[in-house]
């Protein structure tokens, strides 16, 4: 019987549907096309079994002179430098307080947990301090207590510690005279909440202003009780009150009987109408959001009622309720609101008053700002020493001369500093010139974020930033949008992106220093870290479409856009980020899908042969080769984060990696007629340590309506010369792929008996 050949074009597409897309790719994971074959991805392992404190968001590698290799790595807690597997905390000290006598009080018979009071501490809960001086404490050590700690919010005076020790009589006050708390940076969110917007609290953590608890229900909560206990709901709002007018559904303010026991801002219930509100003053709401919530606006009558919706948050689910009793929210509780989902939460986890630090810019908003509350990082190496900031925090230097049991401090405190910015969005190095740049800073003599502000070092003065006849600091201000959002260098040039525009930064000499011009108007990019330079190509993702930057802006055709864009996590935006990896001329693009709060796909473009793939693989941060033989990439494996070393071996993390490629549907002619397949010739170069195979598998249906139904798997090895096949069906599709360890393949061309045949 005679043998069809089928070629695929290289390349997945999902731009049209799998039978519109004949004799192409239709899905893929964990493959590439080289030479427009698919083929396996290399697998990864663990650089050490050294874990890290919350989810990497930024890598960064460099060397000393002396041929120390060093990795910059900044999370939501923490900035480490990596050096042969071992992480080194270098998170700088934002204070360093003497407490009052005996600060320390220690809780129940038994319990480890120590109450420290510290005024004015200035700490978000999660922050991490390292108490000293402290004597034993009711049984509990010295040396149990003069250590870091990372701290659980009370109030504004007080937090809790969690130690190793357990206390002899509980309620005991101790510690001495001499306790000493040194404060790291605030830490920074991990998950943007939804509908946060630039009012929501200060950079790099939450606004400190907010009640919290814990709850305080036996065995936790599921995601659908409207009951619960907190173990205080002392400071979690409820109020009511009546209209003091008759209102329409399109009133503008809502007028009450008495607001004073309100808050500032927030929700409140009239009839079936939520209704949000910015603004409370004599006895009105204003700055309002009718039908707010998925309800709908309405009328009411002067008198009716008026109810206060209180707004929590519980891990990362937010949860609204109208009212309480004692200890127990148990009225108009309703579960993952303004897009959060309702979860599952344990016993004891905290619970914190959101209506102070949710922004009131609309659950709905998809804007760049909506992820801004997440931390993220920039870095860059001042020769052999570490330039980094938090996105919107201070500019910090470490200096590896002083080793790497040493913290970060900021530009500020440095011996010699003259006006260097003391808040930044962005903080890079001007190679050749050897200029430190800023983006979205302080102008220099003010305390205020500009966030259109461009400011530079003197050359070679990594620390003076004071503009004189004889040296050349010098700022620009951007003219184009209203925030800065990312930038990156290249080889000639610093692009600079705003939320409307791209820009450009040349090295120009005196007396500007540095020349600015517009690239382009509206275009911008979809995150910080959506974009990365490979030699003198700039790639970028904005969020409608793929770009690369070459001395012009063009857009990549992308065989995956709608795949994309009609599928990701928009409130998570600031999560996505690009990657490349020069070994096999690719460019990925890591996001959020629709249904995700975290990384889980993938997008990747090979720009030597214009091809496209996508998988699921999800990694939050990454560096290329270049120090070393292999790309790195940030991750966890079951909520535990490591950093892992990329193409290398066939495994994840030695365990079996599934990688597959799926074609569209194909068929005879025009597909009228009905195919008989009965004979499959396999082409795949397979390498093995082992006796592996690789699963062909077929699928069939009869219209492109139907849903695929699996005909036959075929169990391809190294020595298979055939498979017979007994299918019949208008159109076919065909899976290729492996999920054992130890084994690597590559796709030739696909030989089939096929032949015409009628319908049974």
């Amino acid at each position: 019987m005679p043998l069809s050949k089928i070629q695929f074009r290289p390349g997945v597409d999902r731009e049209t549907t799998s039978y519109g897309d004949e004799t192409g790719w239709y899905n893929s994971d964990l493959i590439r096309f080289r030479k427009g074959r698919p083929e396996k991805m290399g697998g990864w392992q663990r650089i050490s079994s050294n874990t890290i404190q919350g989810t990497g968001r930024s890598l960064h590698t460099w060397s000393t002179l002396s041929g120390a290799k060093y990795m910059g790595l900044g999370t939501e807690d923490k900035m480490y430098v990596e050096e042969g597997g071992l992480y080194n905390d270098i998170t700088p000290i934002r204070a360093t307080t003497t407490l009052g006598s005996n600060p320390l009080t220690t809780g129940s018979s038994g319990s480890g947990i120590v109450t420290v009071t510290a005024p004015a501490h200035g700490a978000v809960d999660g922050d991490f301090v390292t108490l000293s001086g402290a004597t034993t404490t009711d049984g509990i050590t010295a040396a149990q207590l003069n250590t870091e700690h990372e701290l659980t919010l009370v109030n504004t005076n007080s937090y809790t510690i969690s130690t190793a020790g357990s206390a002899s009589s509980g309620s005991t006050a101790g510690g001495g005279s001499s306790v000493v708390a040194a404060y790291q940076i605030n830490t920074g969110l991990n998950t943007v909440i939804p509908g946060v917007g630039f009012g929501a609290g200060s950079w790099g953590g939450l606004d400190t202003s907010y009640s919290q608890t814990t709850l305080n229900d036996s065995g936790g909560i599921n995601a659908s009780v409207t009951s619960f206990i907190l173990t205080s709901a002392t400071n979690f709002e409820t109020a009511s009150t009546t209209t003091g007018a008759n209102l329409t559904a399109s009133s503008t303010s809502i007028p009450v009987a008495n607001s004073s026991g309100f808050p500032a801002k927030g929700t409140i219930l009239i009839g079936s109408e939520k209704i949000r509100y910015g603004t409370n003053a004599g006895n009105v709401f204003g700055d309002i959001t009718r039908g707010d919530d998925g309800t709908t606006a309405a009328s009411s009558s002067s008198g009716d009622a008026v109810t206060f919706v209180g707004l929590m948050l519980i891990d990362d689910e937010l949860i609204q309720y109208t009212g309480k009793s004692s200890n127990t929210i148990d009225a108009g509780v309703v579960r993952g609101v303004r897009g959060t989902t309702a979860a599952a939460h344990d016993d004891g986890v905290v619970v914190k008053e959101a209506n102070s630090f949710v922004g009131w810019d609309g659950s709905s908003d998809t804007s760049a700002d909506t992820g801004s509350n997440i931390r993220l990082w920039s870095q860059d190496n001042w020769g052999e020493d570490l330039a980094f900031c938090v996105f919107d925090g201070a500019p910090f230097y470490w200096d590896s001369t002083l080793g790497v049991g040493n913290r970060a401090s900021t530009f500020a405190s440095q011996t010699g500093a003259s006006d260097a910015p003391t808040i930044t969005r962005h903080v890079g190095i001007s190679d050749a010139d050897r200029h430190v740049v800023c983006f979205g800073c302080n102008p220099i003599s003010e305390t205020a974020q500009d966030l259109l502000m461009v400011r530079w070092s003197d050359q070679e003065s990594p620390f003076d930033w004071t503009p004189t006849a004889t040296n050349t600091a010098g700022s620009q201000r951007l003219s184009s949008g209203s925030e800065i959002l990312a930038a990156q260098k290249t080889r000639q040039e610093t692009l600079i992106w705003t939320d409307t525009s791209l820009h450009s930064m040349k090295f120009t000499g005196p007396p500007y220093t540095f020349g600015f011009s517009i690239v382009a108007n509206n275009v911008s990019i979809i995150g910080p870290n959506a974009v990365t330079t490979v030699g003198d190509r700039v790639f970028w993702m904005d969020r409608e479409n793929f770009y690369v930057y070459t001395g012009r802006i063009q857009v990549i055709p992308c065989t995956l856009l709608r795949y994309v864009f009609d599928d990701i996590n928009l409130s998570q935006n600031y999560k996505c980020f690009a990657a490349s990896n020069k070994m096999f001329d690719e460019v990925f693009w890591f996001y959020p899908s629709s249904g995700s709060l975290e990384i889980d796909r993938y997008v990747k473009f090979n720009y030597t042969e214009n091809t496209w793939d996508l998988g699921t693989l999800s990694r939050t941060a990454w560096v290329d080769y270049g120090l070393h033989d292999n790309p790195r990439g940030c991750g966890s494996d079951s909520g535990i984060n490591y950093v892992y070393e990329h193409e290398t071996g066939n495994n994840a993390d030695g365990e079996a990696m599934t990688s597959f490629i799926e074609s569209a549907d194909f068929d005879l002619g025009d597909g009228q007629q009905f195919m008989s397949i009965s004979r499959l010739i396999p082409d795949v170069d397979i390498t093995t340590t082992a006796s592996r195979t690789v699963d062909y598998v077929l699928k069939t249906r009869n219209f492109p309506g139907d849903t695929l139904s699996t005909n036959s798997t075929t169990a391809v090895g190294t020595t298979t010369q055939q498979a017979n096949l007994r299918a019949r069906a208008r159109q076919a599709v065909l899976r290729i792929g492996s999920s054992d360890t130890d084994v690597t393949w590559t796709l030739g061309d696909l030989r089939l008996d096929l032949r015409p045949d009628g319908r049974r």
